[in-house]
């Protein structure tokens, strides 16, 4: 589990969401992800944006509906092909918010119940 200058833990996942920014639509790949907001690797023509501002949509594994996010891009290093992307959540429904921090919270009691050796991403 990682922690961000505030405290907040990351869990490590494996998961695809849908990134849009000025009027494209783009593919990410989730890397980590808290209560508050999630690291991602994403295409690098995400860099050329005009604002910092973004709609996520994001199906978390064992919930029923996507999640609709808007969020800002608080970390943005580029690569050859993906940047490394920090994204902090903003807004989104008060079921998503919830549902989300269900999800993170029954991630984090698995990660730390799990025995030695134990090292799967969720």
């Amino acid at each position: 589990m990682l922690f961000s200058a505030h405290r907040d833990t990351y869990v490590p996942v494996a998961l695809y969401a849908q990134l849009a920014a000025d009027d494209e639509v783009l593919p990410a790949f989730v890397t980590s992800i808290s209560e508050h907001g999630l690291h991602l690797d994403s295409l690098a023509i995400l860099g050329n944006r005009r604002t910092d501002r973004l709609q996520l949509q994001l199906a978390l594994p064992g919930e029923p509906d996507p999640l609709w996010i808007g969020a800002e891009i608080i970390r943005d290093q580029p690569g050859l092909l993906f940047n490394d992307t920090a994204l902090r959540f903003l807004s989104m429904a008060n079921a998503h918010w919830r549902a989300l921090r269900r999800w993170v919270r029954v991630r984090e009691l698995m990660i730390t119940a799990r025995p030695l050796g134990a090292h799967d991403a969720a």
